[in-house]
């Protein structure tokens, strides 16, 4: 009885904290992915050198992966 208490206690309390670090993530996903492929698939050019683009999208990726992964951690563990 109080284990069954106890699982709908952690159900209602969500915090949205977690949720906002997956979306920020995605979106930090998102803008690497452009700033890797823009040029390439003719979306546009960054005005910098194109190291500096890569070494910004590969960050930036990095970064996103780094963001999903505390997200999903304060979710699901």
């Amino acid at each position: 009885m109080q284990q069954e208490n106890d699982n709908t206690n952690k159900r209602m309390n969500v915090s949205y904290r977690p949720m906002g670090e997956l979306i920020r993530g995605v979106f930090f996903i998102l803008f690497g992915l452009y700033a890797l492929f823009s040029e390439k698939l003719g979306f546009g050019k960054l005005n910098i050198s194109t190291e500096l683009t890569y070494a910004l999208g590969g960050v930036l990726c990095a970064y996103g992966l780094f963001r999903v992964y505390r997200g999903v951690k304060q979710l699901f563990f």
